[in-house]
């Protein structure tokens, strides 16, 4: 079959059977006295030696807030994605309270997206391989029992505020 008769996106997922999780939850460390964030996904405790520079940020998960992130899985079998929708005063350049970044944790790893003053509302993590693996061909996804983002999660870093989560899974985001 050519390329241009391709009934299939080059990142659908080939898995037959939802993927395991093949990293850890990860941590998050600044830099003291600075604006700088670390992430690790390492099973290991990377900065526990050097508590002097780095100081740990435990997300705030699943709280009912408006600086939880709000997001859609949608795409389908061929073009799996999860769509972030941001508040609606999250940029506003008077405001002191604004997104920094989003980071989305998958079945493999994390994407950041760095959020600026001309971000659209709507910010896409298109996702491949393992992480695009789904049950259905639903788009937008009705997040039904099966649950096959489970074990995902999505982080957004506020400037004045901190690190908010939610986990994606079934029934999760109202």
């Amino acid at each position: 079959m050519s390329a241009l008769n391709r009934k299939f996106s080059i990142t659908r997922s080939t898995a037959i059977r939802r993927p395991s999780l093949i990293r850890h939850t990860p941590k998050f460390y600044r830099l003291k006295g600075q604006d700088q964030i670390f992430a690790t996904i390492s099973k290991d405790d990377n900065f526990k030696d050097a508590p002097d520079i780095f100081e740990t940020i435990i997300p705030v998960m699943n709280a009912d807030s408006s600086f939880t992130p709000q997001y859609q899985i949608i795409g389908g079998f061929n073009n799996n994605a999860i769509q972030i929708t941001l508040p609606d005063d999250s940029q506003e350049e008077s405001s002191s309270d604004v997104i920094q970044w989003i980071c989305l944790l998958t079945f493999t790893g994390f994407q950041f997206k760095y959020i600026g003053p001309n971000t659209k509302r709507k910010v896409l993590f298109a996702l491949a391989d393992e992480d695009a693996y789904c049950y259905c061909d639903k788009d937008p996804c009705i997040e039904c029992r099966f649950k096959c983002k489970n074990g995902f999660a999505v982080y957004t870093y506020w400037r004045d505020k901190g690190l908010y989560g939610q986990d994606i899974s079934a029934f999760s985001n109202k």
